[in-house]
């Protein structure tokens, strides 16, 4: 290097040389031309060699940037190759390679961890079913794998799977969950009413005893539980109490149903509870909006919303009679200072109006009308039933001026201001509106329904009053009659029309008939009702009629207890199914009845009717519908009859399972599979009342319920201690899994299955508990390498899991 600086130094000092004699060459013209000529060569390549040697440095630089460059890239080369092979061998990522068959190619150490195999050429469908099955139809999930949670990412173009541990994470999770907050309410139902002919020490005692009941109840749940009246009580809890109280179904509302009975008091319990990531002081809010929409489904239930969920809970009686005069002039006093508050006002029922709505919409107008509002019923004659639309034509030939009273959805939805009042009549469900757009529209909403309501229910009300226990809508509105300052003017016809609905709604005073009911038609008399003309009203045609009884003759027997008719293909009104299903339940020992039809091209509908003993109205919600305890309906689209009848027979076989029925009766002796001697059990009535014709059971009156009270205390005490016991075991038995190592041949398959004795040898070898394996409930063969959930009933209401790891054997 040296050298070279050397030469270079030599070579500009021969330019400056060279350029000097060439400079000094043109001002003496006495020097010699030659020297001239050598000089300019000499200093041409000088600079030519001096360039060369520019130029060879440059590409020196150059070819140094690149191997550094290259020595860089290596490195990174090698680091990132390393990093690769950590990450496929050290890291806790699990990685399996697979074929276009799912025969496992290669997987690196902690994938062979995972599954506690050697995975390779083995079926990922012998190693683990679900991963087979969810490989198919997702590229992201999670699978539980011998006890851990991992979340499974897919490359499908590559059949590569990922695992990552979220073990931690799950139980970081459900531990959240857990414990988040539920707060709940629960009332009394009419224990004020039920309480008002007891003097004070009596009272006292009632309210302490149902207190003592509460008390018990919250202590087993480690509720807390505080009063702040006699009605009411506040319910603080978290979301795993929770679980545990909806796991047995709210049995403190049975409780509380039976103590009452025993005591003759018409009291039940209702509930509303919200769990929910929100806010304390919304998370109550919530909580009172549920116990309103339990008591509006009439009482003894409870409606329980866990994050976007709504629960139903109990609802196996009917509802009781709650409404005090006192309540009724209030709600009458709020309707009439918001009728009185607006210029106009809209009464609109449900589409295909019935005669119960028609009726309540009169009734509502005479009652707007009598407070010098000027008022007007939405009317549609294309949007009403067989028996409404005989009424309208009789209106048009006889009663001209009842026409008045009517407006079409077009015109009300261009009359309507901010300041006109709609009140919604004989329904509470936004899409069973005569008119979606006219409520959409409106700004001011009364609402008047005696149909239970759901999470379904219109919410945006400035007015709502719903009472599943009335009549009809009918009752609801002329009961407040007798609370205006001003007289109802009213015709003979209209006050017919009004008891038409109330006799169509209870079919001829059958159903939710009250005190209440009788009174409403004693007034109605007194403005000229007359039953004659309403029977003319629901009179049948002769053609009807024959449609009628042609599907009663091919009515169909479920369960020896329900009768379902199936209609014809034809589009038939709903208030035909109505009349169908009311006489199927007037016939002997049914329990229960149904009537599918086709509503409309694309729509099936199904009329349900009961007596006392089954509640249809639970049936029918889930399908979709709703209704009463008796008398219930719903609507199924995009279905044939044959579906709608199995969907409908796959919910009464949930009966016996479900509790729908309501009586209870005391075991005299032991019957096989419904209890022993002394069990107070609640069962279909049918069965019911075969075991106490034959004398193996005597209903559960007050009476002799209080006869078996000494001998069910003890018994209760004994079956305490061995259920706390079963409970102690069961959370043993659920923190401790089994592990089972077999043998496996070709591609990861078994040999044979893993039976039940199996189990119970292994798990008194690992944990030294004897478990009795009669009691394991194993569904399908245990034929595959993987985790397994084994139910194990060590207790009518303990049920533990055993977990059951098939591993391979090394």
């Amino acid at each position: 290097m040296k050298q070279k600086q050397r030469i270079k130094q030599i070579i500009i000092v021969l330019a400056f040389i060279s350029l000097f004699f060439i400079v000094y060459s043109f001002v003496n013209d006495e020097l010699n031309e030659i020297i001239r000529y050598i000089s300019i060569f000499v200093f041409a390549l000088t600079i030519g060699i001096l360039y060369m040697f520019r130029l060879n440095e440059k590409n020196i630089h150059k070819l140094w940037l690149l191997q550094n460059r290259i020595k860089h890239w290596n490195t990174i080369s090698y680091r990132v190759k390393k990093a690769g092979e950590t990450a496929f061998s050290k890291l806790p990522i699990g990685i399996i390679v697979y074929s276009d068959e799912q025969k496992i190619e290669w997987a690196n150490n902690y994938a062979k961890e995972i599954f506690l195999s050697p995975l390779l050429e083995r079926s990922i469908e012998n190693i683990s079913p679900d991963l087979h099955t969810r490989l198919k139809v997702m590229n992201e999930f999670e699978l539980e794998i011998y006890g851990k949670i991992f979340l499974c990412r897919v490359l499908p173009e590559d059949n590569i799977i990922y695992f990552l541990d979220k073990t931690e994470v799950k139980i970081t999770e459900d531990k959240y969950k857990s414990r988040m907050l539920a707060i709940g309410i629960l009332e009394l139902d009419n224990l004020h009413n039920a309480l008002e002919s007891y003097d004070a020490q009596e009272r006292a005692k009632q309210i302490s005893n149902i207190m003592g009941v509460l008390g018990e109840w919250s202590d087993n749940y480690d509720i807390y539980l505080r009063g702040y009246s006699e009605e009411k009580y506040l319910l603080v809890m978290d979301r795993s109490q929770l679980v545990r109280l909806m796991d047995d179904k709210f049995s403190i509302i049975e409780t509380i149903r039976d103590y009452c009975i025993k005591e003759q008091l018409r009291v039940t319990a209702s509930i509303g509870i919200a769990c929910v990531d929100i806010k304390v002081n919304e998370l109550i809010e919530v909580a009172e909006e549920l116990l309103i929409l339990a008591t509006n489904r009439g009482g003894n239930q409870c409606v329980v919303k866990v994050d976007e969920t709504l629960n139903y809970f109990g609802a196996r009686t009917n509802s009781h009679e709650t409404r005090s005069p006192v309540y009724v002039r209030v709600k009458t006093e709020t309707l009439t200072d918001l009728i009185e508050s607006s210029q106009q006002v809209f009464i609109m029922s449900h589409s295909d109006m019935d005669a119960d709505a028609f009726g309540a919409s009169i009734a509502t107008y005479k009652l707007v009308n009598s407070l010098n509002r000027g008022a007007k019923i939405v009317f549609d004659e294309n949007l009403i039933d067989e028996t409404i639309t005989n009424v309208y034509n009789i209106i048009k030939r006889e009663y001209v001026n009842v026409l008045d009273y009517f407006i079409t959805p077009k015109e009300a939805l261009d009359k309507i201001t901010e300041d006109t009042l709609l009140i919604i009549i004989d329904t509470q469900y936004q899409n069973l509106l005569l008119s979606d757009k006219l409520y959409k529209k409106a700004k001011r909403i009364a609402i008047i329904d005696h149909h239970r309501r759901n999470n379904n229910a219109i919410s945006n009300y400035d007015f709502l009053y719903t009472q599943s226990s009335a009549s009809s809508t009918v009752e609801l509105i002329v009961e407040m009659f007798q609370f205006l300052d001003s007289e109802i003017e009213m015709t003979s016809i209209e006050a017919t029309w009004m008891l038409m609905g109330v006799i169509v709604d209870t079919n001829n005073l059958m159903y939710r008939v009250s005190y209440r009911t009788f009174n409403v038609l004693s007034l109605l008399q007194k403005y000229g009702a007359e039953m004659a003309k309403v029977q003319r009203f629901l009179r049948e045609n002769f053609d009807e009629y024959l449609k009628r009884m042609t599907i009663l003759n091919n009515l169909e027997v479920v369960q020896g207890k329900y009768g379902i008719a199936v209609c014809n293909d034809e589009i038939y009104p709903r208030a035909f199914l109505a009349k169908i299903a009311d006489n199927i339940i007037s016939v002997n020992n049914f329990q229960a009845a149904f009537c599918i039809g086709r509503i409309d091209e694309d729509e099936i509908g199904i009329s349900a009717r009961s007596l006392d003993e089954v509640n249809v109205q639970v049936i029918m919600e889930q399908l979709g519908g709703g209704g009463h305890f008796n008398n219930a309906a719903t609507q199924l689209k995009n279905i044939s009859l044959e579906e709608a009848k199995e969907a409908l027979v796959k919910q009464l076989k949930k009966i016996e399972d479900g509790g729908l029925t309501t009586m209870k009766i005391i075991l005299t002796k032991d019957v096989k599979g419904k209890g022993k001697a002394g069990d107070i059990i609640d069962i279909p009535a049918g069965h019911a009342n075969f075991l106490v014709r034959s004398s193996q059971a005597i209903l559960a009156t007050p009476e002799n319920i209080k006869q078996l009270e000494k001998q069910q205390e003890e018994k209760r005490v004994e079956e305490e201690k061995h259920l706390n016991e079963m409970k102690e075991l069961k959370e043993f038995i659920d923190a401790h899994p089994v592990k089972i190592a077999v043998k496996v041949g070709v591609e990861g398959k078994l040999f044979g299955t893993v039976s039940s004795k199996q189990i119970v040898d292994e798990y008194k070898n690992q944990h030294n508990v004897t478990i009795d394996k009669r009691k394991m409930i194993i569904e399908n063969d245990i034929n595959a390498l993987g985790t397994y959930k084994i139910p194990l009933q060590l207790h009518k209401q303990v049920t533990a899991t055993i977990t059951l790891f098939v591993v391979e054997k090394e």
